[in-house]
């Protein structure tokens, strides 16, 4: 079986093989400390993939699949950090806009021929471009309450094949001021949250992380005054899942996790 044009049906088989077991997706740690407080993360080592192919997602598939995986959209601030702490970085693959089949299929095939061989637990960026969670939702809770924020596509530079870069969200730039890292996409709200197309990947960060060694939930993180500077450089936000979204319970799917050096990891 191959995947549907319809994005609906298209949706849906992708879940139906999550489901199933027939994915692929793996967490891996990332760690970053500011204000003498250490902050670890469980993300998605590479977006994930049905059939070998990642697949494309609207925010509110996404949302869906966050549900069923215990996982949160991504901040733009963990998109910097997984591209400042990547073990390989590759290059953005933008081809004309579409939410066909064969662009989702072909971008795919870009990013891997980029990438070359992966080992497991191999953190690999950009791998596409990211429905995020962003405190600029905030604004459209009353007018347009379906709006959705898109971001990415890192590269090093101030314009990658003539496109013109723009300044990370988080201003995070650990690979020093001669490699000045810059995004194609803004962190923009241009789009609802069906809207879909081959770019839109799905990389999830887990809910369950740690501070300081005690674990946290990565959406209360985002709400505490205190300490949702570790995960968002906007500050403390109400906007803990994609907008226009109810959440999705009595399906959990759990999938390998690396195993680290700490007695609260879990195992794989």
């Amino acid at each position: 079986m191959t995947f549907p044009e319809n994005l609906k049906a298209r949706e849906q088989y992708i879940y139906d093989n999550i489901l199933a077991g027939n994915f692929d997706a793996e967490w891996v740690p990332l760690e970053y400390t500011s204000g003498g407080r250490t902050i670890r993360l469980n993300v998605m080592s590479d977006a994930l993939k049905v059939d070998g192919v990642r697949v494309n997602v609207s925010a509110e598939f996404q949302q869906k699949l966050a549900d069923v995986f215990d996982a949160s959209l991504l901040t733009a601030q963990v998109v910097d950090l997984i591209y400042t702490k990547a073990d390989k970085r590759i290059d953005p693959q933008p081809m004309p806009i579409s939410s066909s089949v064969e662009a989702m299929v072909k971008h795919s095939k870009s990013v891997d021929l980029a990438a070359g061989e992966l080992s497991s637990g191999q953190l690999v960026a950009p791998v596409g471009k990211h429905w995020i969670l962003d405190k600029r939702l905030e604004s459209f809770a009353s007018n347009k309450p379906n709006r959705a924020c898109t971001y990415g596509w890192h590269f090093v530079g101030l314009s990658y094949k003539g496109i013109k870069g723009y300044s990370t969200a988080s201003m995070l730039n650990e690979l020093g001021p001669s490699q000045r890292v810059s995004v194609i996409q803004q962190n923009t709200c241009g789009h609802d949250l069906l809207h879909s197309d081959y770019s839109q990947i799905c990389q999830l960060v887990s809910q369950t992380c740690w501070v300081n060694g005690e674990e946290k939930r990565f959406s209360d993180l985002l709400q505490d005054p205190v300490l949702s500077y570790l995960v968002t450089s906007s500050g403390a936000t109400k906007i803990t899942r994609q907008p226009g979204t109810t959440p999705f319970v009595g399906t959990t799917v759990l999938f390998p996790v690396k195993i680290i050096a700490n007695s609260s990891a879990e195992v794989a």
